[in-house]
């Protein structure tokens, strides 16, 4: 669990220092025979910030949650 809660973290913090997670997209636009033209799209899939916010209070809880062995 204490994974998944820093990951939570980190990408709470993404979303809130970038606005978002970056990342690129290629598609094919043409094939002519052998020849092949592609585009690649710069893209960036948003995150609210409080879906950031939500993300980093989850991952805090889980992360102190973890660190205890259960009695």
């Amino acid at each position: 669990m204490k994974m998944v809660g820093i990951a939570l973290v980190v990408v709470g913090f993404v979303g809130l220092i970038w606005g978002g997670i970056p990342y690129k997209k290629t598609e094919n636009v043409a094939e002519f025979g052998g020849l092949k033209m592609q585009v690649t799209e710069k893209k960036q899939m948003t995150i609210a910030p409080w879906i950031s916010g939500i993300a980093i209070l989850a991952g805090a809880a889980l992360i102190m949650r973890g660190g205890k062995p259960s009695s």
